[in-house]
């Protein structure tokens, strides 16, 4: 019994440990995104700089994802923009700018970019490379909501009920978070459940 137990204990520690060199060092797709992203493929360009903004197959290198988002985006792969703006926006990669940030996230916003247009409500509220500006920042974050993106959602609701950018109306804040968390968004539960309770 015992040298049976030890003969599948060691057969689910090999297939473990083939499954770990497999995963860490065949499963690697850092060189054919690299071959893709050399030959120009835009796509490949974009999960390269992921790649390297990420440090998950490959050291981490915000001067080299701030190269690849860039060549993405130069050659019209619009989501490229979005990762631009952020490394803008935190000074990774490249000298923070609120300018370039406010760009980008317009340009990502205009190719219908959901977290690019939630981004670019925030500068407007915040004035981040533009004016503060609360009613557009309202008016930008209800667009995306209302093309269902469930963050937005959430966030339309939010500033529904805080009177932000608009005229407060909790109402209307309810009728956000209810559409929020109809597509899954995890806190519209409990702002749901906070703004029935005050009523």
């Amino acid at each position: 019994m015992e040298l049976e137990f030890n003969v599948v204990l060691g057969t689910v520690i090999l297939l473990a440990l083939a499954v770990f060199l497999t995963v860490k060092y065949v499963y690697n797709p850092f060189k054919s995104t690299l071959k893709k992203a050399s030959a120009g493929d835009p796509e490949a360009q974009y999960r390269l700089g992921y790649l390297y903004y990420q440090g998950k197959y490959v050291a981490q290198d915000y001067r080299q994802a701030f190269h690849w988002f860039q060549t993405a985006a130069q050659n019209g792969y619009f989501k490229a923009h979005t990762a631009l703006a952020g490394l803008y926006n935190a000074g990774h990669g490249c000298q923070k700018s609120n300018a370039d940030t406010f760009k980008h996230y317009t340009l990502a916003a205009e190719q219908g970019d959901f977290e690019a247009r939630v981004n670019l409500a925030v500068c407007h509220l915040k004035g981040i490379g533009t004016p503060v500006n609360e009613t557009l920042g309202f008016e930008t974050m209800k667009a995306a909501a209302d093309d269902k993106s469930p963050i937005a959602q959430l966030l339309t609701g939010d500033m529904y009920e805080r009177g932000c950018g608009v005229e407060k109306n909790e109402t209307l804040a309810l009728k956000y978070y209810i559409l929020a968390g109809n597509q899954g968004e995890p806190r519209a539960k409990e702002r749901i459940k906070k703004l029935k309770s005050k009523k």
